[in-house]
């Protein structure tokens, strides 16, 4: 099985991108799963898709074009809020990919 690769985006690239990608990793490897996560700013998306092969984008800061991946608003997760839900969603889109 060959790992998640997820896009995560925040405002700047940095902060919040990155303590998202750790809380998905997290639930991902409770799971019995491995990460690849990139962070960028959601100016960096475009190219991010271009360059390299994403499953799906999860974001703290709007995205104009899903480019034909899942996309999830993960903001509530960051701080906390419908954790529960999210997850729901997150493992829901992780079941339906071809790894």
């Amino acid at each position: 099985m060959r790992p998640i690769n997820i896009l995560s985006v925040c405002g700047s690239g940095t902060v919040s991108s990155a303590m998202l990608t750790s809380k998905l990793t997290d639930i991902l490897e409770e799971n019995g799963y491995e990460v690849e996560a990139t962070e960028v700013a959601p100016g960096g998306v475009e190219l991010a898709v271009q360059t390299a092969n994403y499953d799906l984008i999860a974001y703290t800061s709007p995205v104009e074009d899903s480019f034909g991946l899942p996309l999830l608003n993960a903001t509530g997760f960051l701080v906390g809020i419908n954790e529960d839900e999210f997850i729901e969603e997150l493992m829901e889109v992780v079941r339906n990919l071809k790894l």
